[in-house]
């Protein structure tokens, strides 16, 4: 069986997982998967998925959204090691957010949370509710029609809406540099694909010495930087693609290669070896000291997994931060 391909879901969280995020697939425990290989095509062997659903974009009226980084009155950087695998998601109506829990162990440290990122960038500001004991009622779905129904610590969206179902990261403003969160310009749906001839695709395929099948632009941000998704040509039973960064002419990778075993499943359980601009969305993007910290999300046939690439050179790798909803269609 496959589980999530690419993304580790260690859920080393504040106070434990989920026991959805622990569930994969076919009901097996907490399923493991190869993180991916920074700037190599080393192929790595298959794996097993345990989440997916599809995207919700674009924000809401009336939430705050981050400033561009030129209208900070200062510089400020992210700092990493302040990050913690605290991701929650919003109810049905946008009011709401809960972070499944297994215990309220730590109760006292999940009340200082009082910020919320995602959707894009979008900041909500929250205040801790309750702790939700949950019910037999559950179907194991971490999603906004069973949002009542599971375990964890629920938090008030104070002003606007969250994105309803949307992930996010939650924070305490007082460790989280909202400053130095970057504008994100998402591309608009179809029309991000890059022709054979475009100037910048030739020169990603250059770079890998490698044929390429697809390249679309997911995201502008600032000063002058672009985010794209890269399917490269599959090479025997070598598979390749790769988030890449275009930074002032220069070329930052992330490379998720990958062994295709069967014809219905390579980096995730039913993804038919094929990537493409709409499994993947922005939680945030930030300035850390070394470049760029990007919050991502990873849709597939059965959940969301959402992770951090912070950047270190002209590759990036992926932080132990981490979380996966179970969202698989009853």
């Amino acid at each position: 069986m496959k589980l999530f391909r690419g993304i580790v879901i260690t859920c080393v969280l504040l106070t434990g997982c989920s026991a959805q995020n622990a569930a994969t697939e076919e009901g097996t425990t907490s399923p493991s998967s190869p993180t991916a290989v920074v700037a190599s095509e080393t192929p790595s062997p298959a794996v097993t998925d345990e989440a997916s659903a599809p995207p919700v974009k674009g924000t809401d009226v009336g939430t705050t959204m981050n400033p561009p980084a030129s209208a900070s009155a200062s510089k400020e950087y992210m700092e990493t090691a302040r990050l913690h695998p605290t991701f929650g998601f919003a109810d049905a109506e946008g009011k709401h957010i809960l972070m499944t829990r297994e215990d309220d162990s730590e109760m006292e440290q999940m009340k200082f949370l009082n910020t919320a990122v995602g959707n894009n960038g979008q900041i909500l500001t929250l205040t801790f509710e309750k702790w939700q004991a949950g019910s037999e009622n559950s179907n194991g779905r971490e999603s906004a029609n069973n949002f009542a129904n599971l375990q964890g610590v629920v938090y008030t969206v104070d002003e606007g809406n969250a994105t309803p179902d949307e992930t996010y990261y939650l924070a305490d403003s007082a460790e989280f540099k909202l400053k130095s969160l970057l504008e994100i310009q998402p591309t608009a749906e179809g029309s991000g694909q890059l022709t054979a001839d475009d100037p910048l695709r030739k020169s990603i395929s250059a770079s890998k010495q490698r044929e390429i099948k697809a390249v679309w632009k997911l995201a502008d941000l600032p000063p002058d930087r672009g985010l794209y998704l890269v399917q490269f040509v599959r090479q025997n039973k070598n598979m390749l693609f790769s988030l890449v960064v275009e930074d002032g002419g220069k070329l930052k990778f992330m490379d998720y290669p990958a062994v295709q075993e069967d014809e219905y499943s390579v980096w995730r359980v039913d993804d038919g070896g094929e990537v493409t601009p709409e499994m993947f969305s922005l939680l945030f993007a930030a300035e850390i000291t070394d470049g760029l910290l990007l919050g991502l999300n990873w849709w597939g046939a059965e959940g969301i997994n959402s992770f951090f690439l912070s950047q270190e050179g002209d590759t990036f790798k992926e932080l132990d931060i981490q979380y996966g909803r179970y969202t698989s269609p009853l």
